[in-house]
């Protein structure tokens, strides 16, 4: 049998997860998955067409109309709005960014590396999920020789950090330092909310995929067309079972 990772596993594992962390009961999780889907369609960097678009606009009319009646994050001191957009930002940032990892952790296995916590940062490292973000510089900063003043936007990337040669060599090495960090998963009161999770979930997945017996379709990898998001689009590979 062969499948698409991205799409048959990676994606909808994922999907769960975060619904899990939203408080979505199972017997909702077809309609979560049913107006989340376009939502993350829009995002997902390819062509955006008419129908993607209008898609998206009635997904997102759904997906304030199901969280407006949930309790995730009430009780707190968010307005409405800021609790809809927390809810909005964890589905889209968490499922594109564990996505991207685990299909580039899917290339990267070695079945004779058992360091499965040093090769889940070094895949976020080589194989950045987020490529970076963009910032406004709050006061003056001189940067790499090149002077900003408040109010300018930059991009910062994280993926060009995390191969700078006076911190690190290029190889692959699950045994890496963990000094000094990555940028994988940013920097500072920015530094990814989300990142014991993905890590966690991209250990979890090593695990069992080394477990199992797994092929990966001998292919070129097309990567998603994407100014933030890094991961492959597409990924043929065939699943096998875990030993008797």
């Amino acid at each position: 049998m062969e499948a698409d990772f991205v799409s048959e596993f990676a994606a909808p594992l994922t999907l769960g997860v975060i619904g899990d962390v939203l408080g979505v009961p199972d017997a909702d999780f077809p309609l979560f998955r049913e107006f989340v889907t376009p939502v993350l369609e829009l995002t997902s960097g390819e062509e955006v067409s008419e129908r993607v678009l209008g898609s998206y606009f009635a997904a997102m009319h759904e997906f304030c109309a199901y969280f407006g009646r949930s309790d995730v994050f009430k009780g707190g001191q968010l307005s409405e709005q800021e609790r809809l957009s927390l809810c909005l930002g964890l589905v889209v940032a968490g499922t594109e960014s564990t996505t991207n990892l685990l299909s580039s952790l899917l290339l990267r296995l070695d079945r004779r590396e058992r360091r499965l916590g040093g090769v889940v940062e070094e895949v976020v490292r080589l194989d950045a999920p987020l490529i970076g973000f963009f910032r406004t510089a709050t006061c003056p900063v001189s940067v790499g020789g090149t002077a900003l003043a408040e109010g300018d936007h930059l991009f910062l990337d994280f993926a060009a950090g995390n191969r700078d040669p006076r911190a690190f060599t290029e190889d692959f090495d699950p045994g890496r330092p963990a000094v000094p960090a990555h940028l994988g998963f940013g920097h500072g009161p920015h530094y990814c909310l989300g990142a014991h999770l993905a890590r966690l979930t991209g250990r979890i997945v090593a695990e069992e995929l080394l477990d199992r017996s797994f092929e990966v379709v001998e292919q070129p990898v097309r990567l998603r067309r994407h100014l933030i998001s890094h991961g492959p689009a597409e990924l043929r590979f065939r699943p096998g079972r875990r030993p008797a």
